[in-house]
Parts: C-alpha cells; sequence; structure tokens
C-alpha cells in the first residue's frame, strides 16, 4: 500500500479510538444549536431568519473543539518525529493526517445542519444547500483549524490559542457557505455563486494549509 495510504487509514482508526470519532464534534455542534434558541427566543420568524448563520457557526465551533488533539499529542510522544524521518514529504504527510482527521470527525456536520436548518424553519431545499455548503467548506475549515492546531502544538491547554489564532482565518468560508443558504432561503439566485466561493476558500486552504502546517511543526520540531 502507498505509504500515504497507509497513513490516512492509520489516521482515520485513530481519530475514533483516541477520540471517540465523530461523537465529541457532533455532541458540540447539537449542544450550540439547542442553546442557540434560548438566547434569541422562540419566534419562528427569528429562528428562521438567523439559522444559516448560527449552523455554520456551530460548526465553527465544533471544528476548533477538537484541533486542539490534530497534532498536540503527536508531538508529545515524539510521532512527529517519526514522520518527519520517514522519508515521504512532510508537506504530504501533513495533508493526508490532517485529511483523514478531517473525515473522521466532521462527516456527520453537513447532515446536522440539513436536519438543523429543517428544524429552525427553514425549507428542505433551502437547509441541502446550506449542508452543500458546509461541506464544501468542511476541508478548508479542518486544514485553518489544524494550522492552528500545529502553531499551538505542545503548549498546554491550547484551546484558547487555537481559537484565536483559527477563527478569524475561517470566517470567509462561514460566509460564504452560510451566505448560500440564506440566498436559497430568500431566493436571491446567488446560492451558486456563494457555493463556489465556498469551494474556491477551501481549495486555497488545500493548496496553502498543508505547508503552512508543515513549517509549524518543523519549527516546533527544531
Amino acid at each position: 500500500m502507498n505509504p500515504l495510504l497507509a497513513l490516512f487509514a492509520r489516521e482515520m482508526r485513530l481519530a475514533w479510538a483516541g477520540g471517540g470519532g465523530a461523537a465529541g464534534p457532533a455532541a458540540f455542534n447539537l449542544a450550540a444549536l439547542s442553546l442557540a434558541p434560548l438566547a434569541i427566543g422562540p419566534a419562528p420568524e427569528i429562528l428562521t431568519a438567523a439559522a444559516p448563520g448560527i449552523i455554520a457557526f456551530a460548526m465553527l465551533l465544533s471544528t476548533l473543539q477538537s484541533s486542539e488533539r490534530l497534532f498536540g499529542e503527536d508531538a508529545a510522544d515524539g510521532t512527529l518525529e517519526l514522520y518527519l524521518l520517514s522519508g515521504q514529504g512532510f508537506t504530504l504527510v501533513c495533508l493526508a493526517k490532517t485529511l483523514a482527521f478531517a473525515l473522521a470527525v466532521f462527516w456527520p456536520a453537513p447532515v446536522i445542519a440539513a436536519l438543523a436548518g429543517i428544524a429552525y424553519g427553514m425549507s428542505v431545499e433551502a437547509s441541502l444547500v446550506l449542508a452543500l455548503g458546509l461541506a464544501l467548506a468542511a476541508p478548508g475549515l479542518a486544514l485553518l483549524a489544524g494550522f492552528a492546531g500545529a502553531l499551538a502544538a505542545g503548549v498546554k491547554r491550547a484551546g484558547l490559542l487555537i481559537a484565536l489564532i483559527a477563527a478569524p482565518l475561517q470566517v470567509p468560508l462561514l460566509v460564504f457557505a452560510a451566505g448560500a443558504g440564506r440566498a436559497a432561503l430568500d431566493q436571491t439566485g446567488t446560492a451558486g455563486a456563494n457555493l463556489m466561493l465556498a469551494a474556491a476558500v477551501s481549495l486555497a486552504a488545500l493548496v496553502l494549509a498543508p505547508a503552512g502546517i508543515a513549517a509549524a511543526l518543523k519549527a516546533r520540531l527544531e
């Protein structure tokens, strides 16, 4: 088997075995979605109007909640040094590790978004468009959270630091994903453009973020 594919499979198994896989972020996502109506009120028209932003923000919180363990444990037990000495391109190793973690941990997020949209009063079509937007944004959100996790690797209680670094970088993805859901809800005809922008930013993160993650981890190991 290709070494990178073997690493991808190993990281997916570890994501499930070490941290319960998708359970933690999904529970965090659901908790945020359940508590939001208590803050803004039960009026249906208000909940429907705020739904795209609330659902996108809940997904952001779930990506930040799990990013601390993406590189923190490997930095502590020496696994990162072994990856660096493995002879594989370290940037590709970081890309494979981050995408495996994202696939194992964040796969329920679009499903939760679609169901939450319906629960908040959005139409089925608008809910599915919002879910598609968040699915397109998910790789970028995970890679940017991974970049922040790499910068904070080895730092105790790094959650706040990761949030301060990653959240501003993730905002454009959330704006375009939530904007797609909003456009579908209001039928403005711009949902497709917002989806393409979310995909474009996610692709840009796919190209740039692995190099940043690798550089941050190399600086941490030196």
